[in-house]
């Protein structure tokens, strides 16, 4: 345990990885890929913030091996762990569509739209 947090230490301390032009273009790919997964409706597939983890996470990667460059090997295994944990936290259950909404309110796009939809029709009928 003692050997871990020497080694995180040192870790933060020297290294400092650049991301790699091929890796950078990855990263950029993937994310632009994850803003597809919402069809164009109004379900949030990736905000910024997926972008900003991904770049983090493939630092993070690049830095417990002391390596001066952010490779795509990292991008690739940043982009899987994104994957793997956005799948299972921001899946609509009634469309079966990540949206991330799910992850910031509980609530994904249809529920937001049936709650809208509902405040309408209970306005309309307090107008009559």
């Amino acid at each position: 345990q003692d050997f871990l947090r020497a080694y995180i230490a040192y870790a933060k301390k020297v290294a400092h990885p650049v991301i790699e032009e091929e890796a950078g273009n990855r990263l950029v790919s993937a994310y632009i890929d994850m803003r597809r997964l919402g069809g164009g409706s109004k379900t949030i597939s990736a905000t910024p913030r997926q972008l900003e983890s991904l770049i983090r996470i493939s630092e993070a990667l690049a830095k417990m091996r002391l390596d001066e460059f952010v490779r795509i090997s990292d991008v690739e295994e940043a982009i899987q762990l994104m994957k793997v944990s956005t799948q299972s936290a921001a899946t609509d259950p009634t469309t079966g569509t990540i949206d991330m909404d799910m992850i910031n309110t509980g609530r994904g796009a249809l529920d937001r739209e049936a709650i809208r939809d509902l405040s309408n029709e209970l306005r309309a009928l307090l107008d009559r």
